[in-house]
């Protein structure tokens, strides 16, 4: 009898004809001579690999392929998802393999292909399709002490907890969250709650405590697992326990809190007093208070605070605690502030650090920490000014009489004009003078040269005189100048500082208050144009260098005179 085997997913549209026509084509074969050829229906090899299958990740699969004639070879080919160690096998009829783990939250299809090679060379194969469905995991939460930690933990004693070996078999964890479960006193965390680590801090206790934290993971999938470690507290070895709390590292100007409420005595509630041991003096508020304030000083550099505190309990017995307080300087930039210490609305006046109208100028910078500078010398808000006599030699804040000042902050040194001459014109730096850019106002026109009333003699003459103990003055620059003015008050006369500048000209006579600079302006496509800066107003123009103009000089120490 004649069988022919074939598998019906392999029989498509369009080629029903073809197999009924092979079908006929055989048994006609069958029923003439059978020594006129080898190849009858009765060798024809075939190969069935099973039926499709759907399993859970994780679950075993089995891939059991039938073939005929038998006493061939068979070899699993996987051709599609996520590959799987072992293929192709060799020569095996029964394969077992463990369905994979799909590395998003999506079934996987898994294809193989099983090729039955025949004694006599015939090669056939099939497939099988495994549908892997996947399985959401939950992660595991796994939670250690630091590593070198000994339990029971010591009063104060800093311990740290770490769930970094935790995991998700079938993703990543996305979040981790601290939780204290017991019904003790609450623990003093000194981390965020919502790190792969926590930080705390071991509470004063009498007796031995077991205290209990937990740790939820969540992983991307949103599912989560949780575990518990007990934190055991050994009783502490006096009745009464000193906390100055943990050190600090602060910026200068900053206000500092100084917290010893951990303290704690057996017998009764305890009392506070605080004191700064080492490092720049400073004032402690609410001293006698647990919890004290200070505002950390201005420093150049790096500089270390020590504070310590002492604590006392009804019965008399005291103890006291250190912290270490490190305060660093700030980057307050290489401009002064502007002078405005008021924050204004769209139509008044308001309070600062007003979040409808934030990041005004007097809501940070040098203005804003002003009553905190440590000063060289003196001066309005942020300005420091030293004062020095026609020598250079420096003089007293008090002093009424000088002929220039040192901006301590930028280190320059500028000239103060001499009140107005009468005759007019009549002293070198006369704060009634003024002066072209280049040589071409006549002399004595508006200054006491004889030459003439351009700035460069002007330059020259003072130098000349060596003039508070240097002869480097120039012409200030476009900056230079902007950074000593004041804005604060907008209704003065004139924006230099007036303590320290005390002698300014009358905007009647040019009509302005021009100051030359020495930066060339480009403005008018000239060569011939400098830049001045009007000192009523702030504003700057451009002038022609043959106009007059105001001049205050400037030098810097350490240039060549």
């Amino acid at each position: 009898m004649l069988k022919v085997y074939f598998k019906n997913k392999f029989i498509q549209k369009g080629h029903l004809t073809v197999c009924i026509c092979l079908i006929i084509s055989l048994a006609m074969s069958a029923c003439s001579d059978s020594s006129s050829g080898s190849d009858s229906a009765a060798n024809l090899a075939s190969v069935n690999a099973g039926e499709d299958q759907v399993v859970l990740e994780g679950q075993p699969i089995t891939l059991d392929a039938t073939v005929y004639p038998e006493g061939g070879t068979v070899v699993w080919v996987q051709i599609q998802g996520t590959f799987i160690d072992g293929f192709p096998t060799e020569d095996e009829l029964l394969v077992e393999i463990t369905a994979p783990t799909s590395p998003t939250s999506e079934d996987v299809d898994l294809v193989f292909k099983a090729e039955y090679t025949s004694l006599d060379g015939q090669v056939v194969y099939d497939e099988i399709t495994i549908q892997v469905t996947n399985v959401d995991y939950n992660p595991i939460a796994i939670v250690q002490f630091e590593e070198g930690l000994t339990p029971a933990f010591d009063t104060y004693e800093i311990v740290t907890l770490s769930g970094s070996n935790s995991y998700d078999q079938d993703g990543e964890i996305r979040q981790y969250q601290w939780t204290q479960i017991d019904e003790n006193d609450e623990l003093t965390f000194i981390s965020d709650t919502d790190e792969v680590e926590l930080k705390l801090k071991a509470p004063f206790v009498t007796e031995l405590t077991n205290f209990t934290l937990q740790l939820t993971v969540t992983d991307n999938s949103g599912l989560q697992g949780s575990n518990t470690l007990i934190v055991p507290v050994a009783a502490s070895s006096s009745v009464i326990a000193a906390n100055a709390g943990s050190d600090q590292i602060v910026d200068e100007f900053t206000l500092v809190t100084l917290d010893a409420s951990d303290s704690a005595s057996a017998v009764s509630d305890v009392t506070c007093s605080w004191q700064q041991s080492h490092g720049i003096s400073t004032t402690i508020s609410n001293a006698e208070s647990c919890i004290a304030t200070f505002t950390a000083p201005d420093v150049d550099a790096e500089e270390e605070l020590i504070f310590s505190v002492e604590v006392t309990d009804s019965q008399g017995e005291q103890v006291s605690s250190e912290v270490l307080i490190t305060v660093n300087p700030v980057n307050l930039g290489y401009l002064h502030d502007t002078g405005i210490t008021g924050c204004f609305s769209n139509s008044k006046k308001i309070a600062c650090n007003d979040p409808d109208f934030p990041e005004q100028d007097a809501d940070s910078g040098r203005d804003e920490i002003s009553t905190l500078l440590d000063k060289i010398g003196d001066g309005p808000r942020s300005f420091d000014f030293t004062k020095f006599d026609e020598n250079g030699d420096e003089l007293s804040n008090s002093a009424v009489v000088f002929s220039c000042v040192r901006d301590n902050f930028t280190g320059l040194i500028w000239e103060v004009k001499e009140a107005p001459s009468i005759p007019e014109f009549e002293n070198l730096r006369g704060a009634e003078n003024y002066y072209s850019m280049d040589s071409k106002l006549a002399a004595s026109s508006s200054c006491p040269s004889t030459s003439n009333c351009g700035q460069e003699e002007f330059i020259t003459n003072v130098n000349d005189a060596f003039f508070c103990g240097g002869a480097n003055w120039r012409l200030p620059t476009y900056l230079e100048l902007l950074n000593v003015l004041d804005y604060n008050d907008v209704n003065s006369e004139d924006l230099l500082v007036s303590e320290f500048f005390t002698n300014t000209p009358n905007k009647t006579v040019l009509g302005h208050k021009f100051y030359w600079v020495s930066n060339a302006s480009a403005e008018g496509e000239t060569d011939e144009a400098y830049f001045v800066l009007d000192l009523a107003t702030g504003d700057d123009s451009a002038l022609h260098m043959s106009k007059p103009a105001y001049v205050i000089l400037v030098r810097s120490v350490g240039e060549e005179d």
